[in-house]
């Protein structure tokens, strides 16, 4: 997913920046301490990551240079990704370091820079491959040629692994049947969630065994952007618990939601003031 560099809802561009800072330094409640990035997600080039942050110091060093202070922080943003599918390979960390150890020296030796914290947003990098969604098969249908299994959790508990969050081409996740790990695929499945949406799905031709009702089925890659970044309350379903996996140690550390859950927050009715 592109951020950077085209038409966005976000931040301020480039050819604003002097109109932007020109409007905040008369402002004596308002004071410039850093610039804060975002160009891309899910890079797995070392290369393009390092281009965006030596653009990253390009750009600090010309705010610092119109700011009467010195610059605080320079975030970079994140970025870095992991490989979900078959054609992608792994972020080179090394290539990595080396690029930022660069960057790094050359902050140190810059004036302009020098007082300036460096900030990275590895967040998907350091948690997705720590995830694991689950869902029970409830159901198994045959359709005129296709083979469905059905979930009793789908797009409103993992709505990027349907293919709702940005997907420009539909892929299937890293999936199995959990139960039948060492079983050889024999079937090719849809599989699909609870919800009366064509929308629900979260595998679609998937090389499976054979699936049967009361089977786990597994998302791999399901530590970011899963239950934080999904439509919870849809069609007003139950959200799903949490367990923490430490070793053989295993921890509920958010309960399986109630269907009363959706009904705590209302109140009796109370006259609303219009706001000034």
């Amino acid at each position: 997913m592109r951020m950077g560099g085209c038409p966005s809802p976000f931040g301020i561009d480039e050819e604003e920046l002097d109109s932007a800072i020109e409007q905040i330094l008369p402002l004596s409640h308002v004071q410039i301490v850093g610039v804060h990035l975002f160009m891309g997600t899910q890079i797995l080039a070392a290369e393009t990551l390092l281009e965006q942050y030596e653009r990253a110091v390009t750009l600090a060093r010309y705010v610092a240079s119109r700011l009467p202070h010195a610059l605080r922080t320079i975030d970079f943003g994140g970025g870095w990704g992991t490989p979900y599918f078959a054609h992608e390979g792994e972020l080179d960390l090394p290539r990595v370091a080396t690029g930022l150890a660069r960057i790094a020296r050359h902050l140190e030796g810059d004036r302009l820079l020098q007082a300036a914290t460096g900030i990275l947003e590895p967040g998907r990098f350091l948690v997705n491959e720590a995830g694991v969604y689950l869902a029970q098969v409830t159901r198994v249908k045959r359709s005129r040629g296709k083979v469905f299994a059905i979930l009793d959790g789908g797009m409103h508990h993992h709505l990027a692994a349907s293919g709702n969050l940005g997907q420009t081409i539909k892929r299937n996740y890293p999936v199995a049947v959990v139960n039948k790990l060492g079983r050889p695929a024999s079937e090719t499945v849809e599989v699909v969630g609870p919800l009366c949406t064509p929308l629900d799905v979260l595998a679609r031709k998937a090389a499976l065994p054979v699936i049967e009702a009361g089977d786990l089925f597994g998302v791999f890659q399901s530590g970011a952007y899963a239950r934080t970044s999904s439509p919870l309350g849809f069609l007003s379903h139950p959200a799903p618990a949490e367990v923490l996996v430490d070793a053989d140690q295993a921890t509920l550390i958010r309960r399986r939601g109630e269907r009363e859950d959706f009904l705590r927050d209302q109140c009796r009715e109370q006259p609303v003031t219009k706001a000034r």
